[in-house]
């Protein structure tokens, strides 16, 4: 049995840092469109992250946060839950499928 509050398999790490939210990624380099975010949290299997431009539910996305000295993290993912915040913006989980 986990042992954890909300009985994940991984324990969330709250990151609060700036990232990047790239829609239409494609290997050749083209990206459709590159935006701005704050990745409030981070789990071997997935993120949460909050930014101004709505995402679709289903959408392939990629992750990148750069944090100080840190190595960048970047990753594949798959939206799972995009909710219109009350105080603004949008509120994003995401599945992570690949790390790069």
């Amino acid at each position: 049995m986990l042992n954890n509050d909300e009985n994940r398999d991984f324990m969330r790490m709250s990151v609060n840092a700036e990232a990047k939210v790239i829609v239409g990624y494609d290997e050749g380099g083209d990206h459709e469109q590159v935006l701005d975010a704050i990745c409030l949290d981070l789990s071997a299997t997935g993120a949460s992250l909050h930014l101004q431009s709505p995402v679709e539910q289903g959408e392939s996305v990629v992750i990148y946060i750069k944090a100080g000295k840190v190595p960048a993290f970047k990753a594949k993912a798959e939206v799972v839950r995009s909710q219109r915040l009350e105080e603004g913006g949008y509120q994003l989980g995401c599945k992570i499928t690949e790390l790069l």
